[in-house]
């Protein structure tokens, strides 16, 4: 990508930016570099618009780079404080933080501009280790007990959001737009893999966090797992987008996320004993309804489609700056064309399931009638039909992969 002209107008300590490619735009607000002293700050901040907890009276200010966006130490007065800046913008953070499970690690305040969190900030305590780097360990060991533990923490932990969330707000299934957003990553990146989902009810839009890693959960001081919200990733700013999405494509990033950590770690160990544990793990405190075996099959997108777009969104970031294939995204992709295949064939065994069911349902009417008529005859036909709709019935689902196998 490269940098072409841009007429907005940023706010004061920042610089707008517009990058451009072949396929993707990025618009950017980078802070200046003044924007690490105290007096820069207040200059920067004093324009926009502050929500919450701001640090008072700061004394030092010291910045940092990561892949989310710079972020800021700050000593102040009223004590240290953690600030991110999200340069490509992200959801709105405070109502997520609003219902995040208590003990959460959740901003406390932050300065917005055009109705976007521009900076996010957090009282910063104790350095804490994350799970993503613990779960690496374990997994280089091949210590299946111990990440199958992590792993069913974290999940559950993940739950326990996605059960606030459905207290605090949820819509149906926006079938129409989310497959509209398939089509435009897919249109973008040229892909070979064209895939649209009849989502199920069981998916309801809600809150969710777009985009999790293992690296967000952590331990407190007591032992407990607690959940850490904060910036968005690159790809938000490259395919850039305000829908409202299920709870269920919040597990499939962090089952993405676990297929990365189980490739890059070089383990022994299966995968599928390991998303078997992640899957129970969020299962076992999140909405039942929305963790049942129809939400989570492939013939209703499950979560599935949802790793095959976050899958997408890797590759996107890895065609803006050029930074070669990666893995494991790249092979899932390359499935997904086989996996269609299976899915659309078995539309044939449900259509045959439901015509031998009408059938054999229509059969035993008519015995019924009979019987009552005195003429007692044996229903072979009917139970005939009807054993066949179940057994078709059966290979219909099971030609979907179950959520616990990985494709790639």
């Amino acid at each position: 990508m490269v940098e072409v002209d841009t007429d907005r107008e940023p706010p004061v300590g920042f610089t707008a930016h517009l990058m451009r490619g072949m396929r993707f735009r990025l618009n950017l607000l980078e802070p200046d570099e003044s924007f690490a002293s105290r007096d820069g700050w207040k200059k920067a901040t004093k324009d926009l618009e502050a929500w919450g907890e701001v640090p008072e009276g700061i004394t030092n200010i010291e910045v940092q780079s990561t892949d989310r966006g710079p972020v800021y130490h700050i000593q102040a007065i009223d004590g240290s404080w953690l600030a991110e800046v999200q340069p490509w913008g992200g959801p709105n953070i405070r109502p997520r933080s609003r219902i995040a499970p208590e003990g959460s690690n959740v901003p406390c305040g932050g300065y917005q501009y055009e109705e976007v969190d521009l900076i996010i900030l957090r009282r910063k305590y104790g350095s804490t280790t994350d799970a993503n780097s613990v779960l690496l360990d374990h997994l280089q060991r091949d210590d299946l007990e111990s990440a199958i533990t992590l792993i069913h923490r974290c999940g559950a932990k993940l739950g326990d959001y996605h059960a606030a969330a459905e207290k605090e707000w949820v819509n149906p299934p926006d079938q129409k737009r989310w497959n509209e957003r398939f089509g435009e990553i897919e249109q973008r990146l040229k892909a070979s893999a064209l895939w649209r989902a009849p989502f199920t009810r069981g998916a309801p839009a809600t809150l969710s966090l777009g985009n999790v890693r293992f690296g967000m959960f952590s331990e407190d001081e007591t032992g407990k797992m607690t959940i850490r919200l904060g910036p968005s990733r690159l790809a938000h700013g490259l395919i850039e987008t305000n829908l409202d999405l299920p709870a269920i494509r919040d597990l499939a990033s962090l089952l993405h996320d676990l297929s990365y950590i189980h490739y890059h770690s070089e383990t022994e160990l299966d995968l599928s004993q390991l998303r078997t544990a992640l899957i129970k793990g969020w299962s076992s405190t999140a909405p039942a309804k929305w963790c049942n075996n129809r939400s989570l099959s492939a013939h209703t997108g499950g979560v599935v489609i949802w790793e095959y777009e976050q899958a997408l969104l890797d590759v996107v970031e890895a065609v803006s700056h050029q930074s070669g294939r990666p893995e494991p995204a790249v092979s899932l992709i390359e499935k997904v064309p086989l996996l269609q295949t299976s899915l659309f064939n078995s539309r044939i065994l449900s259509a045959c399931s439901i015509m031998s069911g009408i059938l054999g349902g229509m059969g035993l009417a008519n015995w019924l009638r009979l019987a009552i008529n005195g003429e007692l005859i044996f229903p072979s036909t009917p139970i005939i039909l009807i054993a066949i709709a179940l057994f078709l019935r059966h290979r219909y689902r099971s030609a979907a992969p179950p959520a616990e196998q990985p494709i790639h």
